[in-house]
């Protein structure tokens, strides 16, 4: 048997039948989303044999290895999954750092690391591949901006949107300056010694970063990597040197977690909500859940249409939500409410008299930064646009009037609120339960089974009958 290693993949020729056997069952995965369509449109007569259910079938497993008649051979990625297995081989070893050494100053210098963050970069340094899983609030754009500095190559963060880009594009520049960063996307095509790039515009261009030297590629929300875009990018700059993706959630609902480390590698270096609560770093959240009677038709395994019955169109949950966003408005407190539907958080925005952030318009950025500033008590945002990445610091209470089932983009919404700024150390979360409809009530008993897993302090009021 023969292992080689190259930055790009492992292949492994003549393996034993018991390690063949290992990878072959360890590197496949199922798309529950697509499980999910076939079971939706296997009801449906009209299409449990059409094109669209087929192709589906035909997608809904996946695996992440080739193989041929005597080789098999998967992303250099997984080594560190397979690190204890493959060492009792001879393994022929040629990854190597790739890019040219450039000078970085410090143009201004940023916080010093905490112990946590230097551990991280040493991890950094030690791998060529892998995942930081950090908290939202614990760093890591931080960390990001002082391993560029350190490691002295050509670089390139991938971000999943304009606005999270942006703000690691402000970060970087003011630290290592204007002239050394770039920003890739949104109708700017430039790179420099570290480019800052939206994902599907890296995505469309990967010839362009292949030609430049890099030296490093920082995924940033690297819980997206089984995104097409994402995908492209690990896999067409497979070649650099260093890979590492960063994310506070390294799992996912749809069963692609594995993807997740064929791209970026394995976690290398993670500290959770829990620990950075309990350390210090981070607010500590108190949670309230509160009882609501929607009435309404219960559409018990049609979340679109439970969703507009029991929260979109139904005026004692609306009802309920604004008048808890008003009155910690009135008590002084700053308020960020996530929605899922723009209907929603266009009407909450009108009857509060507070912004929306939405992401379409240029102006969503500047509300987070009035909100930060103090200068508004109240932001309206959509899930999509700021339960993700959004650097929310000047927040006492989050309302989360998604009603979102999966945990990771919970525990990201969540953490908008856990930043500590001035004198905030705790932070209150409001959640509802509707109690008419049978699947949100459900997703709502989800979601306290996560906020569990953070902390005790949780109360439920129950609906008064």
């Amino acid at each position: 048997m023969k292992i080689k290693i190259n930055n790009r993949k492992i292949t492994i020729t003549d393996p034993t039948d018991s390690l063949l056997n290992i990878i072959k069952s360890e590197l496949i995965y199922k798309d529950k989303a697509k499980e999910y369509q076939i079971k939706r449109l296997s009801k449906n007569p009209w299409t449990r044999n059409s094109p669209e259910i087929k192709k589906l079938q035909s997608e809904v497993n996946g695996e992440l290895y080739k193989e041929t008649s005597d080789s098999i051979e998967f992303s250099s990625a997984f080594y560190r999954s397979y690190e204890d297995i493959l060492k009792n081989y001879t393994i022929e070893d040629n990854r190597h750092a790739t890019g040219s050494t450039i000078a970085l100053p410090w143009v201004n210098k940023p916080h010093d690391l905490r112990d946590y963050q230097k551990e991280a970069i040493d991890a950094m340094s030690a791998n060529f591949r892998g995942t930081i899983n950090f908290a939202t609030g614990l760093g890591k754009t931080l960390l990001s901006a002082h391993f560029i500095k350190q490691y002295k190559k050509k670089s390139l963060v991938v971000c999943p949107s304009e606005s999270v880009a942006k703000q690691f594009y402000e970060i970087l520049e003011n630290s290592l300056g204007k002239n050394r960063v770039s920003f890739y996307g949104s109708g700017k095509k430039k790179i420099s010694d570290i480019t800052v790039g939206i994902a599907a515009s890296v995505s469309l261009n990967i010839n362009e970063f292949k030609n430049i030297d890099l030296g490093l590629v920082i995924i940033d929300e690297a819980h997206h990597t089984p995104a097409n875009t994402f995908m492209a990018i690990a896999d067409g700059l497979a070649d650099v040197g260093k890979l590492f993706g960063l994310t506070a959630t390294d799992y996912r609902s749809d069963g692609k977690d594995i993807m997740i480390t064929a791209g970026c590698g394995k976690v290398i270096a993670q500290k959770d909500v829990k620990w950075g609560i309990s350390n210090g770093w981070l607010a500590e959240p108190y949670f309230i859940i509160r009882e609501v009677d929607t009435g309404g038709k219960d559409y018990k395994e049609d979340k679109l249409k439970s969703y507009k019955e029991h929260v979109l169109n139904n005026n004692i949950m609306k009802s309920r939500i604004e008048s808890d966003a008003r009155s910690m408005m009135d008590a002084g407190k700053t308020v960020l409410i996530l929605v899922d539907e723009v209907a929603h958080g266009k009407e909450l925005s009108l009857k509060l008299d507070i912004p929306f952030a939405t992401g379409e318009d240029k102006k969503s950025q500047s509300y987070v930064d009035d909100l930060n500033n103090g200068k508004t008590r109240g932001l309206v945002g959509t899930s999509g646009k700021i339960g993700e990445g959004s650097d929310t610091k000047n927040v006492d209470v989050l309302i989360l009037a998604d009603f979102t089932a999966s945990k990771g983009p919970v525990i990201q919404a969540v953490g908008r609120a856990l930043r500590k700024h001035g004198l905030k150390n705790k932070a209150l979360v409001l959640d509802y339960i509707p109690l008419g409809s049978t699947m949100l009530s459900r997703h709502a008993k989800n979601r306290i089974n996560y906020y569990r897993e953070i902390t005790d302090k949780i109360k439920i009021l129950k609906h008064k009958t």
